[in-house]
């Protein structure tokens, strides 16, 4: 094996290559969470690639579009031909392997979390588990959804955190893990989120939204600097939680807590403790020959970078022909949370917040001065309890309908609504029950 070169593409998507195999984790070319995640031109740089050297494996991390782009997968595998072999996490819940084999992939390998997988004589590869839950984790909740990975061969050992919000705890107890199963430590490169992609604070029109994105900003490089200090890497990037807005969403993109490289360098450079040394993957790429590293000038940065344009072909919930009509909207609701069943019920009752969905014949974002006007419709969901946290949602009623009856996911669409919260307190349980708040119900 003469050397492993390491491309940082976007986001957490990364190329390695080495002359045994050719691995790609987490593709994401295309646009995300219908349409408002802006897309690239990397689908050229690719396909170009492959006539060079074909891709043998895709490992998947989890399920959200800017990590499973099911567009790029399914073109991929046509413009290539030869089979690409997927890694998976052997999930208790295998919607993610499912929704691979009904895209036509029939080479899925799901593995354990710390299960060695060789992908060659010298390449090998682990899937790390999500540790992490909520504030509050909860019995009807699954959360083993997120994975992260090690790479290793001859020349270079590679973590990649992906979007897990690993604690130092949890980098502690996967560095146990892996020691105890004799795998070097001393990883030569380190892939670590320093931001987390979000609706906070572009999507609060109560916020001042600039002072907490910087707040934001700062919170999330001491930990992504802190986590790079316990994991002793040799060298570090920047990597996962990063996207912009597209379409009319686009103007809240000033509002993004996603720092450019400027800004983390010059956090970096308050750091007096350091161990590592920050790579700017926009410049360079690497190749490691016995651990020992080379840097290449890029020449395909413009073919990855975010091309925000007016386009909403990809927003499928705009296609419902349904009106807008006040007394049937409010009926529908009413009778959808009649007919939850009790473990819903007592999982919403659960949390601190009062969800109240403000419901507009037009997209939010669109309504100037919002949040001095009166929505069409105002819906608090309330099974009975009284909470001390009031979360407002604003949304458009062509995705309220798309989430209640249709398979839209509300974790690709939270940032197409707009919200207020009184107090300013972060309950994620709350949130993530909305992915519960479905109507499946033919008499409805």
């Amino acid at each position: 094996m003469n050397k492993t070169t390491i491309k940082h593409l976007r986001n957490s998507c990364i190329d390695i290559e080495n002359s045994e195999i050719r691995i790609l984790m987490d593709p994401w070319i295309f646009t995300a969470n219908e349409g408002s995640w802006a897309g690239s031109n990397g689908d050229k740089y690719i396909f170009k690639s492959i006539k060079k050297k074909k891709i043998d494996y895709v490992y998947i991390s989890h399920l959200h579009t800017d990590h499973f782009d099911e567009k790029f997968l399914k073109l991929l595998q046509k413009k290539q031909k030869k089979k690409i072999k997927i890694i998976v996490k052997r999930f208790k819940d295998n919607r993610l392997k499912n929704q691979l084999l009904k895209l036509g992939f029939d080479k899925i390998v799901d593995i354990d979390s710390f299960e060695t997988l060789k992908l060659s004589k010298n390449s090998n590869f682990i899937i790390l588990p999500q540790i992490s839950a909520s504030n509050s984790p909860n019995k009807y909740v699954n959360y083993d959804l997120d994975t992260s990975c090690v790479y290793f061969d001859e020349n270079v050992n590679l973590y990649n955190q992906v979007d897990n919000p690993y604690s130092i705890k949890d980098v502690k107890f996967i560095k146990k893990k892996l020691k105890e199963k004799k795998i070097n430590i001393n990883f030569d490169l380190a892939f670590i989120p320093y931001c987390a992609a979000s609706e906070y604070p572009q999507s609060f029109i109560d916020r001042n939204r600039n002072k907490a994105k910087n707040k934001i900003i700062d919170k999330g490089l001491n930990k992504f600097f802190q986590t790079a200090q316990s994991l002793k890497c040799k060298n570090l990037v920047p990597a996962g939680g990063s996207y912009k807005l597209e379409g009319i969403f686009s103007k809240l993109n000033r509002y993004l807590a996603v720092p450019n490289y400027k800004i983390i360098d010059k956090y970096s450079k308050k750091i007096n403790n350091k161990n590592y040394v920050l790579r700017n993957t926009k410049k360079e790429y690497f190749e490691f020959k016995d651990h020992i590293i080379n840097l290449i000038k890029v020449d395909y940065v413009k073919y990855f970078d975010d091309v925000v344009t007016s386009n909403n072909k990809s927003t499928s919930y705009l296609k419902i022909k349904k009106k807008f009509k006040k007394e049937h909207l409010i009926k529908y609701l009413e009778n959808t949370e009649k007919n939850f069943p009790d473990f819903k019920k007592k999982l919403y009752n659960s949390t601190k917040t009062n969800i109240e969905l403000c419901i507009w014949d037009k997209q939010p974002v669109k309504i100037r001065d919002i949040k001095y006007k009166t929505p069409k419709i105002n819906h608090r969901i309330s099974f009975g309890t009284t909470k001390n946290i009031t979360l407002k949602i604003h949304l458009y009623y062509k995705l309220l309908i798309g989430l209640m009856h249709k398979d839209l996911s509300w974790n690709a669409v939270q940032n197409h609504c707009l919200y207020e919260r009184y107090p300013d307190i972060y309950d994620p349980d709350a949130v993530f029950w909305m992915n519960l708040y479905k109507n499946k119900f033919k008499n409805s």
